[in-house]
């Protein structure tokens, strides 16, 4: 990554905050006070505990939930308020697209599978001759690494995995700036995950578009992320290069988080010792940076 790019900020998320009403008047702070960037062309991984906040948050960032306060820049351009054009949110919704965990539910069932892929291009008018547009579905297909003859078939007869390479596929048909990934490998057995982490990698690098991955392997994020988010309970309580953070967190959560990693090894793996994380601790007010590029809710 150019020094250039690393100063670029394509991403910026101010004191964003996502709350749900529920019946009895009860409210559900998914998302309390975020505020965070991304560069271009920077892996931003983001990782914490089932039901803290992560995947809410993606669906801000990709504009399927409007934020309850706060503010999301896309290359400096406010994606929510009043004012803004239909013709910018077309095109922010062209720049940034999004891969759901649950592949299976993501895909129109009753759509075969050239269809799906080509679906963003009918959606954002994208005509193209037919010709190209058949040289284009199985370039996409062959991409993610399958064959161009399951362009005739339907979800239902494909695995998990290629099942999420058709996802992948149709993410990538309008050639995104930002591509959102949530949980993309949980539904996976391990040896598909590995392929699916691969593959991922393997486009980022090819196709330069920022990415922002949202996962439970921890050594997953670590390997591929630049930078790396920590989220609990809604706020995002620890920020840092990929190493700092988990070779140094500051965080007690993120203390406890990273303990909980398995050590390939049976006797260091026997001799592990869990971090405990008092719960009933207060997160904290602010973000502060205690080194250059690490910051921690204090």
């Amino acid at each position: 990554m150019t020094e250039s790019m690393e100063k670029e900020i394509i991403l910026e998320v101010c004191h964003l905050k996502q709350y749900f009403e529920l019946p009895n008047h009860r409210t559900v702070k998914a998302v309390d006070d975020v505020s965070f960037s991304v560069s271009r062309g920077e892996v931003f991984g983001l990782v914490g505990e089932s039901g803290c906040g992560k995947s809410t948050l993606a669906r801000c960032l990709a504009g399927i939930y409007r934020p309850t306060a706060g503010e999301i820049l896309w290359e400096q351009m406010p994606v929510w308020g009043k004012g803004i054009a239909r013709k910018q949110q077309k095109k922010r919704q062209r720049e940034i697209q999004m891969i759901f965990q649950d592949s299976a539910a993501a895909l129109n069932p009753r759509m075969r599978v050239e269809q799906i892929i080509r679906e963003p291009l009918r959606i954002h008018r994208r005509n193209w001759e037919q010709q190209r547009s058949r040289e284009q579905l199985e370039a996409a297909l062959i991409q993610v690494g399958l064959s161009p003859f399951l362009g005739r078939k339907y979800p239902g007869e494909l695995s998990g995995g290629q099942r999420q390479r058709v996802a992948i596929a149709r993410s990538l048909m309008l050639e995104p700036k930002l591509v959102i990934a949530d949980e993309p490998t949980a539904a996976l057995d391990c040896s598909t995950q590995a392929q699916m982490l691969y593959l991922f990698q393997q486009l980022q690098r090819e196709k330069r578009f920022t990415f922002v991955l949202i996962a439970h392997d921890l050594a997953a994020v670590r390997a591929f992320s630049d930078r790396v988010g920590v989220m609990l309970k809604g706020r995002l309580v620890e920020v840092a290069p990929a190493e700092k953070l988990f070779g140094n967190p500051l965080h007690p959560y993120t203390k406890a988080l990273l303990s909980a990693i398995h050590i390939p090894d049976p006797i260091r793996e026997r001799n592990r010792k869990l971090v405990e994380y008092d719960r009933a601790m207060p997160l904290g007010e602010r973000m502060a940076e205690h080194e250059e590029g690490h910051f921690v809710l204090e």
